[in-house]
């Protein structure tokens, strides 16, 4: 069984699943967590961004990070 990689996808508004090793299938804006299950994902999720579900519900520094997350991620993946 494949470990997986658990991301909070902000234009999806769902939590993504993506195999470690295997390239995310998702390109919006979405941001991994450290976490063993889902629902330690979750509850990382709710302590950083609380109820957003989308990236407008974000205040505008969450936001920014949110870019910024995805930005650095596109930039280690094309190296």
């Amino acid at each position: 069984m494949k470990t997986v990689r658990y991301a909070w996808c902000f234009s999806h508004g769902t939590m993504h699943r993506f195999p470690v090793g295997d390239a995310p299938w998702c390109t919006a804006k979405w941001v991994a967590f450290t976490a063993s299950t889902e629902a330690d994902a979750l509850e990382a999720k709710q302590a950083a961004y609380g109820d957003a579900q989308f990236v407008d519900q974000l205040t505008l520094n969450q936001q920014l990070e949110v870019l910024q997350i995805g930005g650095a991620r596109r930039r280690e993946e094309s190296s």
